[in-house]
């Protein structure tokens, strides 16, 4: 026993020497404890950028090598040295000898799978926390390295959390006396212990670390983002504009693994860049190394490009889009999706692109996930692409639906399954099976609480119930009660632009209001218009008008004209032929061409459904400043409407 404690009074000095410190991180722990297992719950985003910085040389000081873990050590104590230590009384060790007692215990639970909450450890953390103010930042830090080393998987367990709560509170407590790297240091143990996002201390050391950006080296910058990341915190407060230009003027001392984790903790906090420049130098380091990027750090960049990319960087989006081509059968699933997703935002479509992700979806598509299959689902249909793959995705998203195999995800990720088939039903595809198990109270339950109402239903379950009502007369599965739907219609469709409001227009607003006062001029007559939601699933609302095979506008029927939201999806009277004007956005169409989006195209197929014709005004013809009466007069003509 005496000459393992001198040994282990050896690790105590060693720790407290830089220079010696990672060898001895390396000794304590076992060769048997393998970063895989150690990494096991923790998200493998965290893990690639975690290894990136254990292999630069330039974040030894600051970084835990897990490396380290496969240095053999033997057995520190007996299994009766150990009994001997573990049934002493603890109440009257000091922190001295406290922290040689965890630590030979620590050592000799390696691989045993040990909670550190067991019963049998009562004494020893109720000490530790005691003594714990009384030890020495190197004790400290030396303690939290020892803890992976314990099976802590739960840590909100009450008794854990009692623990781990007081190292949190000391390391609080030290913080603002210790060096930069040190803070980093204490840090990094802490992702180790995986404890970064409940921990206030790491929390706290991003906000010092971000408060002054100008102070940070590189290398802390990118370690800085990376807790960021961890710790999915950024205060609204911190100088978010002063921290992306240090990462501008030191962009070239990166490579492009830290601009990977720098662009991570951006996306991962839901902090967008602001700076353009520095999303067009992005684009251009990934162009220029993509042959070099694996699939979590291509995944990581497409995340952040999505998120922040402007208009005036579609070209550097397209161009990205052409060199992803080559990375489609060379990446994992999970980044092929991203590919798909990245023009989504933007609404750039392209087809090479998406028909190469698609087919190595389709080939491997018992491997895909089912929340993997909503994303590509969601590209395709928002992007309004049919990548004619064999056999069709579409069918074999379906198929998968269908699949027994798949009843596990649907328990855990309900959500994913009930928005697949919306946005399938975009495209005029219902799987009646899966919608009727979709739309089960159970399942709607399951998703959104017992006492569901128009404040937790969302769009787009109300989307998939209207359009089974509208375009699926045969359907008899599950759907939404009529009063809760209802409700809900009305909830959403309540926007209808008027120049009366006192909060300022959007432009949308502008070129609707534009638009009706022109239609107005027109028509001499409000009574022959109607501004209302035909289809209250959807987000705008549109002016109806009808009119007889004399070509002359019918005046609406009062009970259209007392109702904004149409519940009901019957056909209007038969007093004559029936438009409804829709006035797009800008996300209406995609970019680089004149298509709708495939939002903006169930939309019309829905119109005419319904018995109207649809007569579309784009954003670009509204903002047009030539005579507005001949572009509406031109656009009634195409339609066969003509006015004396």
């Amino acid at each position: 026993m005496n000459q393992t404690l001198r040994h282990l009074t050896f690790v105590g000095r060693a720790f407290a020497n830089n220079h010696l410190r990672r060898n001895t991180f390396a000794q304590i722990w076992p060769a048997f404890t393998s970063s895989s297992a150690l990494y096991s719950h923790v998200n493998s985003e965290n893990h690639n950028a975690h290894n990136i910085l254990v292999k630069d040389p330039g974040y030894r000081a600051t970084v835990v090598n897990p490396d380290a873990l496969a240095i053999n050590w033997p057995t520190a104590i007996t299994a009766q040295q150990f009994h001997t230590l573990i049934n002493q009384d603890f109440s009257v060790r000091t922190s001295d000898e406290m922290y040689k007692d965890f630590t030979a215990i620590s050592l000799y639970i390696v691989g045993k799978d040990c909670l550190l909450t067991d019963t049998v450890y009562d004494g020893l953390r109720d000490r530790l926390i005691c003594v714990l103010p009384q030890m020495t930042d190197e004790q400290l830090l030396s303690i939290l390295a020892l803890i992976p080393l314990w099976n802590t998987k739960d840590a909100k367990n009450p008794v854990y959390y009692r623990l781990w709560s007081e190292f949190d509170r000391q390391c609080i407590e030290r913080h603002r006396r210790w060096t930069l790297n040190k803070l980093l240091l204490f840090m990094d143990h802490w992702y180790l212990m995986r404890l970064s996002r409940l921990s206030n201390f790491v929390w706290m050391g991003v906000r010092k670390l971000a408060r002054k950006p100008s102070r940070l080296t590189p290398k802390q910058l990118v370690q800085m983002m990376f807790y960021a990341n961890t710790s999915r915190k950024f205060l609204p407060t911190l100088p978010m504009y002063d921290i992306e230009q240090e990462i501008c003027s030191y962009y070239n001392d990166f490579s492009i693994r830290e601009l990977g984790i720098v662009s991570l903790g951006f996306f991962k906090t839901q902090t967008p860049i602001r700076n353009q420049e520095l999303v067009k130098n992005l684009y251009n380091s990934v162009i220029k190394d993509i042959s070099n990027i694996n699939s979590i750090e291509l995944a990581a960049f497409l995340k952040i490009f999505r998120y922040c990319s402007k208009h005036q960087n579609a070209d550097y989006m397209y161009k990205l889009m052409d060199a992803l081509i080559n990375k489609v059968d060379e990446v994992n699933l999970v980044c092929c999706v991203h590919m798909a997703l990245l023009g989504t935002n933007l609404l750039i479509k392209h087809e090479n692109l998406l028909k190469k992700i698609s087919q190595r979806i389709v080939d491997e598509i018992s491997l895909t996930r089912i929340k993997d299959l909503e994303r590509i689902t969601l590209a395709l249909t928002m992007l309004n692409c049919n990548p004619q793959t064999t056999p069709c995705i579409f069918k074999m998203i379906v198929k998968e639906l269908q699949s027994d195999t798949r009843n596990v995800e649907f328990e855990e990720h309900t959500r994913c399954y009930i928005y697949t088939l919306s946005y399938l039903a975009l495209k005029n595809i219902y799987p009646y099976d899966c919608i009727s198990k979709a739309l089960k109270i159970e399942t709607l339950n399951k998703c959104f609480g017992k006492r569901l109402s128009k404040f937790n239903i969302t769009r787009d379950i109300v989307s998939l119930n209207n359009s089974v009502l509208l375009e699926c007369p045969d359907y008899s599965g599950s759907l939404l009660p009529v009063t809760l739907n209802e409700s809900c219609n009305e909830h959403l469709a309540w926007h209808i632009p008027t120049s009366n409001t006192l909060t300022k227009l959007s432009t949308n607003d502008k070129n609707f209001i534009k638009l009706y006062k022109e239609l107005l001029s027109l028509f001499k007559n409000e009574s022959y218009l109607h501004v209302c939601y035909p289809l209250p699933h959807h987000p705008k609302s549109d002016i109806i008008f009808c009119i007889n095979t004399n070509g002359e506008p019918v005046p609406i029927p009062e009970t259209m004209k007392n109702r904004i939201v149409f519940n009901d999806f019957k056909k209007p009277p038969e007093l004559g032929k029936w438009f409804a004007i829709m006035s797009l956005v800008r996300n209406s169409v995609l970019y680089y061409s004149n298509e709708y989006n495939g939002l903006t195209l169930c939309k019309i197929r829905q119109l005419k459904k319904l018995g109207y014709e649809p007569i579309v005004f784009t954003v670009k013809e509204l903002g047009t400043d030539y005579d507005f009466q001949t572009l509406i007069s031109n656009k009634f003509k195409s339609h066969g409407i003509t006015f004396d």
